[in-house]
């Protein structure tokens, strides 16, 4: 009885492993063979790239029209060679001029249409223009010498009067007598003549005797006017209304900027290598790489240095009717060499175009973009969606002009606007 229940137990033993070595051996055999139309759907297919497609980025219509994208052919042309220094803007000698008060006094404000002219930093003034009204003040010491001086002029007033009498006498005899036919009109005309001499003496002796007499009796005069000596803008103020200022003391200054001065500092070694002689180009920081360098005339000035850095200042003059420049501003100088651009390019290599001493090859110098490792390079467009990217050897940069010795073929369109968002596109990172 024992026996027959341990062959069942072994039998129920034997037939479950049995059937868990089955569950196993199909479990094994679907992990092993995977169903293949899921792997078609799920795992990508390897995809060749050919080789004219590397550098190159494709953009919708749309992302064209928002982009903005604008090219410009690769040309040729005959370029100068230049050299870019840093400069200043500064007020032309004799361009700024100090006000002054003439005589000691108390500082008004001019009057306009019954409303008091406060003068401000900045504003517009013309020639002539009446600035200030100075009322003059005595002191005890001039007030004695005023008295003297008005004795004096008392004193003229009755000598004048006396010739004047005498005079009349005279003129009155002379024509008497060229009634009588005895005289000559010669000289009644110089009786006459002699006549209205000290009549005006007469006048001038007694404004002089009025004007002292205003001083000592009334103990001032008249305000005088302080005028602006020329055109310009007011620079800075040093006194105001109501101040009393002496005789000499600065009152205001003002500058003329029809014209400034370019100031640039180029280095002692390289002094003999700029052409002097010829026109700079300016070109404000303010202003985007494609903006139209100002044209400034070279100008003779005294010999200026600095020790510190081993510079020459050069100077040259531009026009600033429209007033958009400003003294102490910052602008780049690019000012004409003594060599031609060629004698300081690198000869072409043989992959490069043989040309003349005179030309180069130039892009518009929006167009250059850097990788990580200094390269340049060119978008060059070969559809109205589709961009290469080219390379390019940079040379110089004269202004909005890049010269290169290498590159893609004369003509080609290369991306002036929008050719970082380009590189943005291809390489995922911001330049």
């Amino acid at each position: 009885m024992k026996f027959k229940k341990m062959n069942r137990t072994v039998l129920i033993i034997a037939a479950t492993s049995a059937l868990t070595v089955s569950v196993l051996l199909v479990c094994s055999a679907l992990i092993a063979k995977p169903n293949e139309s899921l792997m078609s759907k799920n795992i990508a297919q390897p995809k060749t790239v050919s080789e004219n497609d590397l550098n190159q980025v494709q953009i919708t219509e749309d992302a064209y029209r928002k982009l903005g994208i604008q090219t410009a052919a690769l040309k040729r042309e005959r370029v100068t060679a230049t050299k870019t220094y840093a400069g200043e803007l500064v007020i032309p000698t004799g361009e700024k001029v100090t006000v002054t008060a003439p005589i000691a006094g108390k500082l008004v404000f001019a009057q306009k249409n019954g409303l008091t002219h406060a003068l401000q930093p900045g504003a517009q003034v013309k020639a002539g223009e009446v600035l200030y009204f100075i009322q003059p003040l005595l002191t005890p010491d001039a007030r004695v010498n005023m008295l003297s001086a008005l004795a004096d002029a008392e004193s003229l007033v009755n000598t004048t009067k006396a010739q004047l009498e005498a005079a009349d006498i005279a003129l009155v005899r002379a024509k008497k007598l060229l009634d009588e036919l005895v005289g000559s009109q010669r000289n009644v005309d110089e009786a006459n003549a002699n006549y209205q001499f000290v009549l005006k003496n007469l006048d001038a002796a007694k404004t002089k005797r009025d004007v002292l007499d205003q001083v000592v009796n009334i103990g001032t005069i008249a305000p005088m006017e302080i005028k602006a000596p020329q055109s310009g803008i007011i620079s800075n103020i040093l006194a105001v209304s109501d101040q009393l200022v002496s005789s000499g003391n600065p009152i205001i200054e003002i500058s003329k900027l029809d014209t400034l001065w370019v100031r640039a500092p180029v280095p002692a070694g390289e002094l003999d290598e700029v052409n002097l002689l010829a026109d700079a180009k300016i070109t404000p920081l303010s202003v985007s790489a494609n903006a139209i360098p100002l044209t400034a005339k070279p100008v003779k000035t005294p010999p200026s240095a600095d020790p510190l850095t081993g510079t020459v200042h050069v100077f040259y003059a531009v026009a600033n009717q429209q007033a958009h420049l400003s003294p102490a501003q910052r602008v780049t100088v690019t000012l004409s060499t003594r060599k031609n651009l060629q004698d300081v390019i690198q000869k072409p290599t043989q992959n490069s175009t043989e040309h003349s001493n005179q030309d180069a090859m130039t892009v518009p110098w929006s167009s250059i973009v850097f990788d990580v490792y200094g390269g340049s390079w060119v978008y060059a467009q070969t559809s109205q969606t589709i961009y290469a990217r080219k390379r390019v050897f940079l040379e110089r940069v004269n202004g909005a002009t890049a010269v290169i010795s290498q590159g893609p073929e004369i003509g080609t369109q290369v991306v002036t606007n929008g050719a970082l968002e380009l590189f943005g596109i291809e390489t995922g990172f911001a330049h």
